[in-house]
């Protein structure tokens, strides 16, 4: 085996020495781009041609004989004429269900690290074929990937065979002794072994001549026995879910309340992991199992927590949801054969609990099976399915969902061979030249200009949309305009020039958005920045006819109301200002970035400027925010006296007002008066991104609407260049585990979350301003981490479209949200700008309860009062721990309990059993 990977590894740095050297188009070093293993996008650099190819995914690898499944990399064009194989689910000799052919765990090495700079069609939309004769650079091509193929297989090898002799040495001697990490409970009926302080991972043989353990007798039950409590508990299956792990007799079960739900109301425990999430549930229905703990006759039913007392009969967490995984490894007792039915006599036998973090919130899950094998076999399943990493988000269930019907879709080529997906691809919610057609109306002449050309194949910048606006007077047809435009990215981070987002159809009065100059320490100038933001400012001044500045629309004493302020000058237009500059960091952070090259801009270089910093802090300190609040609603210790001031502590609420203010004061310029506005950050596409955005939804009411708010949320975040990947990071974990995924975890924060914090704000505070309640938001919240949907995947429009079509392979949230009536407002009443007074905003910003407070052990909201009518025929309630129904955890449609007759995509239903394999 040494002498394998030996091999192949100076073949491959043989290899990668020729390619030293080697620069992108940009200049700088070739990095790897997104690569989407599941759905592979193979490149030819040379021959210049792009072949889609469906691989198979991790499920239908082939098992190398260890009881682990290693992907062998073939020519991914024959793989995908295969049929994709499943695995399923088997029995052991004791009885105990366990999974066959688990997947490769972590990244699998791609054939190729070439980036991707064409579009997947574009290869058959231009008829260039490839060369009949291989170049020597296929060849290399070829010969690196088979090298990479070997070490891959050796590696994989070796780490099964070591895995497997571990497992199978601690389940035969069963005498592990302990350690822990962040000790899960020990569940009843099991005593922890006193005094053991040997190492982690080490074994002692069995002393004094007794017998292995007994393990506790688990019931066998055949596929028909599975399907049917899969069936009964977790309704109709998502499309493309599969079941791919079954276990029975959980020993423990809980969550973040801390509660024991094995030892509550008798019932059997059960764990179902599917491709898509991990499923706990009990095989004893709610209303037969429930305690109830009536109230005094004096008291007022309201007040009472009765739903609070019950135990939940099932808690499920998606795979990609999930943050991190601990295992716990201790000793319990159990009674010995020699023992008989008094048990009197017990042994030592060694157990492990798997503890499962969320991404949102913290929110924990922990189990406890009665074989240690099969707890091991699911953290491993978890790590592969949980986990690919950033090279395989393939096979994450967005793409899983809907394999089958890209898999169908694809023909190919007769004369060239080459493969075509041919399902339409969805479409989209921003389309650039209709949003912004709507935007300018018949405003004519219209001061602005769509640039259809300038980014039309992400070539000026990869993270902005293809299609971008600039001043009518730089027409991107003259080569002078062009130059001029470059050289204005090029003085700005990561190329991000200033480009319009919204206008009022009216005059020159519009929101636009960038990234921070390069000022650096030297105080560095660009003359194509300044003349760029001066065409903005004479098209704006031009528009509003008199070529002077407008007078305010209110005297200062409604300012003074609508502000807040006594003294209303921060709020009124200074002399000669003709465009406002607002910066969304602290002034101290923006003047540290110059030491890295970067800064803010001089309003000496730029005449008719004003600069303004809003002083929201980076994703360091919204990620630290996050996580103190999520503690504090999650810990059973916190004091409720102090509750409110532990959360204000946490400033998470304080950045969700910073953020609330900063749209509002963006949109008070607009309005009032009539200026274009500048938003930026450092990189223009966080912070940026969430004070644009709101500051639309107060001056546009058609951001208020169900197709107005998918069209925002497209256009400002994913069109814009959030990195949702990497703030999110999908298919990538924290911790030891997860050390290979590659995910940078300083760079993982819950801006998107926040940004929804502060919708819900003005939907609770304003909402029959609204189409969409809270509930839509909530909806929304929980389905940032699932990976049940494409929309949230990837870090820019170029990567979605090009890289992974995200379209055509995957569903949408928002024809999710759109299919769903409970989350419109029946008292919708359409209305014009809301500028409410920011006092008003402010003062009634409060902690979004239902969504941080979902998991929490305390009833922190009040009794619903129409909650007995929500118990569905199976006698399934949905709810969280505070008794209200549980809306955000979706289980009413997830788990198909309505009759409807629709699936969750909005499509018909076909009736199917349950996917269990045999």
């Amino acid at each position: 085996m040494a002498g394998i990977l030996e091999e192949a590894q100076a073949l491959m740095d043989e290899l990668n020495d020729d390619n030293e050297g080697v620069a992108s188009a940009d200049g700088g070093t070739r990095a790897d781009s997104l690569v989407i293993d599941g759905f592979s996008i193979d490149d030819d650099e040379d021959a210049g041609i792009v072949d889609i190819a469906l691989e198979d995914s991790p499920k239908a690898a082939e098992d190398d004989g260890g009881g682990k499944s290693t992907t062998v990399l073939d020519d991914p064009l024959s793989a995908a004429l295969q049929e994709p194989s499943t695995s399923g689910i088997s029995t052991s000799a004791s009885g105990t269900p366990t999974t066959t052919s688990p997947p490769p765990e972590q990244e699998t090495t791609p054939r190729r690290s070439s980036t991707l700079t064409l579009h997947p069609l574009q290869d058959e939309l231009s008829g260039s074929n490839a060369a009949a004769t291989p170049s020597f650079n296929d060849v290399r091509a070829q010969a690196r990937g088979f090298a990479s193929s070997v070490a891959t297989f050796a590696t994989k090898a070796a780490t099964n065979i070591a895995q497997q002799a571990a497992a199978a040495q601690a389940a035969a001697t069963q005498q592990a002794n302990g350690f822990s990490t962040n000790m899960a409970p020990i569940p009843g009926g099991v005593v922890q072994s006193p005094g053991v302080g040997m190492v982690p991972g080490t074994t002692t043989p069995p002393t004094g001549g007794a017998s292995p353990p007994t393990p506790p007798q688990v019931p066998h039950l055949d596929n028909e026995q599975k399907q049917a409590l899969i069936h009964q508990h977790l309704g109709d299956l998502l499309p493309g879910e599969r079941v791919i792990m079954f276990l029975t007799n959980l020993l423990h079960v809980s969550d973040s309340t801390g509660n024991d739900y094995s030892t509550r109301g008798g019932g059997m425990w059960c764990c179902c992991m599917t491709y898509y999430r991990v499923v706990l549930f009990c095989t004893t229905k709610p209303h037969e199992a429930a305690q109830e703990v009536l109230a005094p006759p004096s008291w007022a039913k309201s007040c009472w927590p009765s739903s609070s007392l019950e135990r939940p009969n099932l808690l499920q967490m998606p795979l990609s949801s999930i943050d991190r995984v601990e295992k716990s490894i201790y000793q319990a007792s159990s009674p010995s054969a020699a023992g008989g039915a008094s048990g009197a006599s017990t042994s030592m036998t060694t157990l492990m609990g798997l503890m499962m973090y969320g991404k949102d919130n913290g929110r924990q899950l922990r189990f406890t099976t009665p074989s240690y094998a099969d707890t091991l076999r699911v953290h491993e399943s978890i790590q592969t399915y949980a986990f690919p990493g950033r090279r395989n988000l393939g096979y994450l269930f967005a793409f899983e969902s809907k394999r089958n019907d890209v898999m169908a879709s694809i023909q190919v080529d007769p004369q060239t061979g080459a493969k075509q997906i041919t399902l339409p691809p969805l479409p989209k919610r921003f389309d650039g030249p209709k949003e912004y057609a709507r935007q300018f109306g018949s405003m004519s002449p219209c001061p602005w200009t769509i640039y259809t050309q300038l980014n039309g194949q992400y070539q000026l910048c990869m993270s902005y949309p293809n299609v971008l606006v600039g001043p009518s007077s730089l027409h991107e047809s003259n080569p002078d305009t062009l130059r001029l435009l470059r050289q204005t990215a090029a003085f700005r981070s990561e190329q991000r020039l200033p480009s319009l987002t919204w206008s009022n159809g009216k005059d020159g009065a519009s929101l636009w958005r960038a990234s921070q100059p390069k000022v650096g320490l030297q105080g560095n100038r660009s003359g194509a920045d300044e003349l760029y933001l001066k065409h903005i400012m004479e098209a704006a001044m031009l528009k509003r006819g008199d070529g002077q500045q407008t007078q305010p629309k209110f005297s200062k004493q409604v300012l003074s109301m609508l502000t807040g302020s006594t003294d209303p000058k921060d709020y009124m237009v200074t002399d000669g200002c003709l465009l406002k500059i607002m910066d969304m960091r602290p002034r101290a952070s923006a003047m540290a970035n110059r030491t890295g090259g970067y800064g803010y801009e001089n309003t000496a270089h730029y005449p008719g400027t004003t600069l303004q910093f809003c002083n929201i802090g980076n994703i360091h300190a919204v990620r630290d925010a996050y996580q103190k609040m999520s503690n504090i609603c999650l810990s059973q210790t916190t004091s409720d006296v102090t509750f409110g001031s532990a959360i204000e502590d946490s400033r998470w609420l304080s950045m969700v007002r910073l953020i609330l203010a900063a749209g509002w004061e963006a949109a008070f310029w607009v309005e009032v008066h009539r200026l274009p506005v500048l938003l930026h950050c450092s990189h223009g596409w966080d912070r940026t991104s969430q004070v644009a955005a709101i500051a639309q939804l107060l001056l546009d009411p058609y951001y208020r609407t169900l197709e107005g708010f998918s069209t925002l949320v497209e256009k400002d975040f994913m069109s814009f260049g959030h990195p949702f990947h990497t703030r999110c990071a999908h298919g990538e974990g924290r911790g030891a585990d997860q050390s290979s995924s590659g995910s940078d975890e300083g760079q993982i924060s819950q801006i998107f979350m926040q940004f929804l914090d502060c919708v819900y704000q003005l939907v609770a505070q304003y909402p029959e301003s609204f189409e969409f309640n809270t509930k839509y938001v909530l909806v929304l919240s929980e389905h940032v981490y699932s990976s049940r949907f494409g929309n949230m995947l990837c870090d820019t429009e170029r990567e979605r479209e090009l890289v992974a079509g995200i379209r055509q392979r995957t569903h949408s949230v928002w024809d999710y949200l759109a299919a769903r009536s409970d989350v419109r407002y029946a008292q919708y009443s359409p209305t014009g700008i809301m500028l409410m007074p920011l006092p008003t905003l402010m003062r009634n910003v409060h902690l979004w309860v239902d969504r941080h407070c979902m998991y929490g052990p305390k009833p922190t909201l009040r009794e619903s009062p129409d909650r007995a009518s929500a118990v569905t025929s199976e006698g399934v309630l949905p709810r969280d721990q505070q008794g209200l129904l549980r809306c955000a955890s979706d289980l009413m449609n997830e788990l198909s309990i309505s009759s409807s007759g629709m699936e969750d995509d909005g499509t018909a239903k076909d009736n199917q059993e349950p996917a269990v394999e045999a």
